[in-house]
């Protein structure tokens, strides 16, 4: 049975790296002068999954990084490790928003948690919460709203790539392309996934493409937005994962290809930043 549900409030990561002390540099300064932030606020992560043990002791786990990535003055953000046997919780209907992390677990599984996640998602839906999905929680929402995931037929997305967005069927473009600001298009982001969105669920739009994936990002009226990429993550945190996979097997021509990405489309603070105001201007 699921453990009782504890909301473990979220604290800013230890990061050795030195890009991870950047970014957090930049969020910090975000999160103490932007106007978007919602005193009183409550949000909640459904952490899908862990990153290696080395890499969270350097750059902090999902729930953190999506703390560094999103949270401001004023709020409250609980996490609930739905992966590893703790349920989702009973309140889940009084945050403001939700958002669901990366995951190492295929969206497409029939793992107990992956099944009762469809539900909470679905009930979700049907009261018109807004959810923020990334990469498996981009997958995961596509499945539960009718939608189809797979193998991607290109392979494993690894590194960095650019994507296009196109913000016209989202009903609020306005406030996504004001968070974008000028001279933002195209947005480079990190990749690290082997599975994609195939069929989107009735109603939604794609909003983002790029060579490696048809679908980089959709929206489902003005409460779903799900995106393939990890804007949460920095170019450190990226490495670090890729060395780990490399080591693990992961083919040389593959992780040659997934360092040169990594390399040639490195990701500063200020696209950081950019996809902070993105994501923050969706979910407040």
């Amino acid at each position: 049975a699921p453990r009782p549900s504890v909301p473990s409030t979220v604290t800013r990561p230890k990061a050795a790296a030195a890009s991870s002390s950047r970014y957090r540099a930049a969020a910090a300064t975000m999160a103490s002068s932007a106007p978007g932030g919602r005193r009183g606020a409550k949000y909640c992560v459904l952490v899908a999954g862990d990153p290696h043990p080395q890499v969270v002791e350097k750059h902090g786990d999902f729930a953190k990084r999506f703390e560094l990535l999103l949270a401001e003055e004023g709020e409250r953000w609980d996490s609930f490790r739905i992966f590893d046997g703790e349920a989702c919780p009973k309140n889940l209907e009084e945050y403001d928003a939700l958002v669901v992390t990366g995951s190492k677990f295929d969206a497409w599984g029939d793992e107990e948690w992956i099944m009762c996640l469809i539900g909470e998602l679905r009930r979700c839906h049907d009261r018109k919460q807004r959810v923020l999905g990334i990469c498996f929680g981009h997958q995961v929402l596509a499945r539960s709203l009718g939608g189809k995931v797979e193998r991607a037929a290109r392979g494993w997305c690894l590194g960095a790539n650019e994507v296009s967005l196109d913000l016209s069927p989202a009903p609020s473009r306005a406030r996504l392309a004001s968070a974008l600001g000028a001279d933002a298009l195209p947005l480079r982001i990190h990749q690290i996934h082997q599975d994609e969105v195939t069929s989107l669920p009735p109603g939604a739009a794609s909003i983002a493409s790029s060579p490696e994936c048809d679908c980089e990002a959709f929206v489902l009226e003005d409460h779903v937005l799900a995106i393939q990429g990890h804007p949460e993550f920095d170019d450190g945190m990226v490495e670090d994962m890729l060395e780990l996979k490399r080591s693990a097997g992961l083919a040389a021509a593959v992780a040659d290809e997934a360092f040169r990405q990594l390399r040639d489309k490195s990701i500063d603070e200020k696209t950081f930043q950019t996809w902070s105001r993105l994501c923050r201007a969706f979910l407040k």
